[in-house]
């Protein structure tokens, strides 16, 4: 698998400029801390629904083809023709910000507004790390997954918010 580069996220964002869209996953930790961590094998993007077909059309015209829309409601995956991956996580815009996002057990929860970060020195859109802990749950932690949470557990210390070991 090709690697998701900082220079294709940028790209894929500047082509999605005016949707609502955030990062999250790896990608979104590494946006939290403002700097890149670790190699990253995709893009996590958080879309709210109402705009999942518009920024799927998007993504087509950058040669990114759907590959996995098995979970539609929870995740959809593409890829692009040189191998790297975008995974799109739909969820519900709710009324006073944030939204509501679907689990693969059915269950709702809800992801707070998105807050900033930076990507190459970019500002972007990102999940806050409440939702980045959220996300890591229900599975058993890959390396990169403990390297994430490890990194939230430094940005709440920073922030005087201790950690979550």
């Amino acid at each position: 698998m090709t690697e998701m580069t900082a220079e294709r996220v940028l790209k894929v964002l500047d082509a999605l400029t005016g949707l609502d869209v955030w990062v999250d996953g790896g990608w979104g930790v590494d946006a939290l801390v403002g700097r890149q961590t670790r190699a990253h094998e995709d893009l996590d993007l958080g879309v709210a629904r109402p705009e999942l077909d518009r920024v799927v059309e998007l993504l087509g015209a950058l040669e990114y083809d759907i590959t996995d829309a098995r979970y539609l409601q929870v995740t959809v995956q593409l890829t692009h023709v040189d191998g790297h991956r975008i995974d799109l996580h739909p969820s519900t815009p709710m009324p006073g910000g944030g939204t509501e996002q679907l689990d693969f057990d059915g269950n709702t929860y809800f992801i707070p507004p998105a807050v900033d970060g930076r990507i190459g020195g970019q500002p972007v859109r990102c999940m806050p790390a409440s939702a980045q802990r959220r996300s890591h749950q229900g599975y058993e932690l890959r390396p990169q997954d403990l390297h994430d949470m490890q990194l939230l557990d430094e940005i709440d210390f920073a922030h005087g918010r201790g950690g979550s070991g």
